[in-house]
């Protein structure tokens, strides 16, 4: 679980060595004057470092099982760990929706929807691409997904956002099963 506050991004990595025992090694001239994203929620290590390194032009290298090395991200690379980095919000944004509400049902079938995000980050527009095979399940999650607020999106942001909710497996808790991706 982290709670790491937008704050210069030497003493973000500080904090998110602290929560996951990775060691993050950079040189400091490419750390020094940049500024990281917030990191709030339960999450693997390697989402919520992207997160933490978004819009900073920096790119994480695994240099063994507890060490990772920071570089300057080539353009490209910003831009997808960016979109990588929003798709994990909203998703995590549209559990907090539906895994909240028991009557949903969330797990025992697989739909997929599109999703128009406004410059803020609120679902505008959701078209369920599927069906769940309950039209009145389909209503109760297309009113839950249209209710999701995850944040400013990055700019360019290819829209819609493609959402898949899949079937959970016994024994796995609400927020298994589903994926987003510009």
């Amino acid at each position: 679980t982290f709670d790491i506050a937008s704050q210069p991004l030497e003493d973000a990595l500080y904090a998110f060595s602290a929560a996951t025992g990775i060691e993050v090694f950079a040189d400091g001239d490419i750390v020094k004057g940049r500024q990281s994203t917030a990191v709030r929620g339960t999450m693997a290590a390697t989402p919520a470092l992207q997160l933490l390194l978004a819009g900073t032009g920096l790119d994480a290298h695994a240099i063994g099982t507890r060490a990772i090395t920071l570089s300057p991200a080539p353009p490209d690379a910003t831009r997808a760990a960016l979109r990588s980095a929003y798709s994990a919000q909203l998703q995590r944004a549209a559990l907090r929706q539906l895994c909240g509400n028991g009557d949903a049902d969330l797990g025992s079938y697989r739909v997929a929807l599109q999703l128009w995000l406004d410059d803020a980050g609120t679902v505008r527009r959701a078209v369920l691409l599927s069906s769940t095979g309950d039209e009145t399940r389909d209503r109760r999650i297309h009113d839950r997904i249209t209710r999701i607020f995850a944040g400013k999106p990055p700019s360019a942001l290819p829209q819609p956002v493609v959402m898949v909710i899949l079937p959970r497996r016994d024994g796995e808790d609400c927020t298994a099963g589903m994926s987003a991706r510009p």
